[in-house]
């Protein structure tokens, strides 16, 4: 569990930092910016990085190699996440506006979708599976480490500061 809790910490410690640097040197465009308030697109990597913690817990419970699976989980969050954040400046406001909001239900939907498919796999030749409290303790860790880096690195280092 110190390992979800720590790596949680660790993520969301990377997450507040990417949004400080976005905000202060992030690209812009004609009539877009990721600066200032467009920097809130880092924060889209918090579902995705939830859906890779939880589908490694949710594989690890399963008693599953979770290494692979759970960073491919990651990384289609990460490309939903890339997907919103590209709207803006390759297709303007209208689709911002229109599909922003549909790719980001995608993208809270796969947080959850992620682990429950890694739940649906058939268990691992090593025993029994992990604890189901063992499981949800590491599952709440990962996201309290999380939100715990997000908001030390945060207050340290304000996105809009």
């Amino acid at each position: 569990m110190g390992i979800a809790l720590g790596a949680g910490l660790l993520f969301g410690a990377l997450i507040s930092l990417a949004a400080f640097l976005l905000a202060r040197y992030g690209p812009t465009g004609g009539d877009w910016s990721f600066r200032g308030n467009g920097a809130l697109a880092a924060y889209a990597l918090v579902p995705a990085l939830l859906a890779a913690g939880w589908t490694a817990v949710a594989l690890h419970h399963r008693r599953r190699p979770w290494i692979a699976l759970a960073s491919g989980a990651g990384l289609v969050g990460m490309a939903v996440a890339a997907v919103d954040a590209a709207l803006l400046p390759f297709f303007g406001p209208g689709a911002d506006q229109t599909l922003g909001p549909i790719v980001l239900v995608a993208l809270v939907t796969w947080t959850a979708v992620a682990p429950a498919l890694a739940l649906r796999l058939p268990s691992g030749s090593q025993g029994a599976p992990t604890s189901t409290a063992w499981s949800a303790g590491a599952a709440f860790l990962w996201a309290a480490g999380l939100i715990g880096g997000l908001l030390l690195v945060g207050l340290i280092f304000p996105a809009g500061s």
